[in-house]
């Protein structure tokens, strides 16, 4: 087995991993593992360094449609939304949503039990104040503004 064939079945597989790295002692493990971290770190070298070649050469052949087109840079600009000659602000990719956790003052206040009840008068009404609707009050009794 040639070593491309051994590193194509560490790959494949754990099991095949586990029986090699049983024939060989810790120190030569650790010897190969550190020997495929540095040839993992050239191949994504030699990745990124292709992808950079490849996104040269498009904008070459980009900017001589452009120039053929006989378009200018903000004409781009409008199209892409981009700012020329402008830095940009930063844009959140988040899209703004409603505001959450706004605080709203308390409406009704109502005294239950010795506590001091407040409702903003949003959401769920509290268990007090719909006891004391019951029993036949009202929630303009209950207001803050009225009982100040």
């Amino acid at each position: 087995m040639n070593d491309e064939e051994i590193i194509a079945s560490l790959a494949k597989s754990k099991t095949v991993a586990k029986r090699l790295a049983k024939k060989a002692t810790v120190s030569q493990v650790e010897r190969a593992i550190g020997n495929l971290q540095l040839a993992l770190q050239d191949a994504k070298k030699r990745e990124q360094e292709k992808e950079s070649k490849r996104k040269e050469a498009s904008l070459k052949k980009l900017s001589a449609m452009v120039s053929e087109l006989g378009l200018a840079p903000e004409d781009l600009a409008k199209i892409t939304g981009a700012t020329v000659g402008k830095k940009r602000k930063a844009v959140s990719k988040n899209k703004p949503g409603p505001k959450s956790g706004k605080k709203v003052a308390p409406k009704y206040q109502i005294t239950h039990e010795g506590k001091h009840i407040q409702w903003t008068g949003r959401g769920r009404m509290p268990v007090a104040f719909r006891e004391f609707l019951e029993q036949g009050g009202s929630l303009e009794q209950c207001l803050i503004d009225a009982a100040n």
